[in-house]
């Protein structure tokens, strides 16, 4: 067990460093930069504050030394850098954002969880029943239909039917009910297509976990329905769930960047929209790579889990 977990934590460092070999290239290779989208604003293009601009920005040096000044940076000194267009250190942003983020994501979690685990039990209880085919249609429906399309359709009918703001400023703890009806709305929306996969999930280990001799045994000693599947069924088929809420984090992460700009929400998400806008590269490497050690680290403790769980289990 020592051993595995000593193997999964040397992955994680090269991992980041292949991911932020990918999103450096990838950056360099777009057209354009902050530099002119700053000294090119109105059609004006200024070729001195374009030069003065990308040599403040170190642009001119050589691609691998830009790189390497970079990583460093962050491995040194956990210093992301500067961002040109907000004219602010990024680490301070990032810790005023990735909070709103997180409340999103962890709240969607709990959503998800919520929806999936109950729909999936009572299909799998009731299954060639009525309800099962209702609960089945409903989790396709939520893992088919975009989740931007249901915000947007959440966001536009209500002000244009009711006059009803369902998006209204973003507000801290101070006011606890409108937080929570902000983070809320994009966090049930983001937690549809994952309650939809969790639930099919479950259905299927608890079908196959019905079917198993010990659950034949267990109902032929006279126990309760309720008894067999609290005890001998739910348990078993909640392993397969390890994998899977480690795989609805990259969900989350991906669903955050969408609902918040459509909510207007101050997160890491609608960041990284505005950079791209602003073509400042700086705040999109910087993104990318915090969202990676977020998934990482995340994928790395749902194996662990499933290890200690499983200890048949060995990559």
């Amino acid at each position: 067990m020592q051993a595995y977990i000593i193997r999964r934590l040397l992955l994680v460092p090269f991992t980041l460093v292949l991911i932020s070999i990918i999103v450096f290239i990838f950056m360099r290779a777009v057209p354009g930069d902050a530099a002119d989208v700053r000294c090119g604003a109105a059609g004006n293009f200024d070729q001195q504050c374009f030069d003065v601009v990308r040599e403040e920005l170190g642009l001119n040096e050589n691609k691998f030394n830009q790189y390497f000044k970079w990583l460093g940076d962050i491995v040194l000194r956990g210093d992301f850098g500067y961002s040109l267009s907000q004219r602010a250190h990024i680490n301070e942003e990032i810790g005023k954002r990735i909070w709103n983020t997180a409340q999103i994501g962890l709240l969607s979690i709990a959503f998800t969880l919520l929806i999936g685990i109950p729909v999936g039990m009572v299909s799998a209880v009731r299954s060639g029943k009525p309800s099962d085919y209702i609960l089945r249609f409903l989790a396709v429906m939520g893992l088919s239909v975009p989740s931007f399309w249901i915000a947007t359709l959440v966001v536009i009918f209500p002000a244009v039917w009711w006059g009803v703001r369902v998006a209204p400023d973003w507000v801290g703890w101070e006011e606890p009910l409108t937080h929570l009806q902000i983070l809320a709305i994009p966090a049930f929306i983001i937690a549809l297509a994952g309650g939809g996969t969790i639930a099919r999930i479950v259905r299927s280990s608890m079908l196959e976990v019905l079917r198993s001799d010990q659950v034949r045994t267990a109902r032929a000693k006279g126990l309760r329905e309720s008894a067999v599947v609290s005890r001998h069924v739910f348990r078993p088929s909640m392993i397969a769930l390890f994998t899977i809420i480690g795989l609805q984090f990259s969900l989350v992460l991906g669903g955050s960047v969408i609902m918040e700009s459509i909510f207007n929400i101050p997160g890491m998400g609608l960041w990284v929209i505005s950079a791209v806008g602003e073509r400042d590269f700086m705040i999109i490497q910087a993104v990318v790579v915090v969202f990676a050690t977020w998934f990482l680290l995340i994928t790395l403790l749902v194996d662990i889990a499933y290890a200690w769980v499983d200890p048949r289990i060995r990559y």
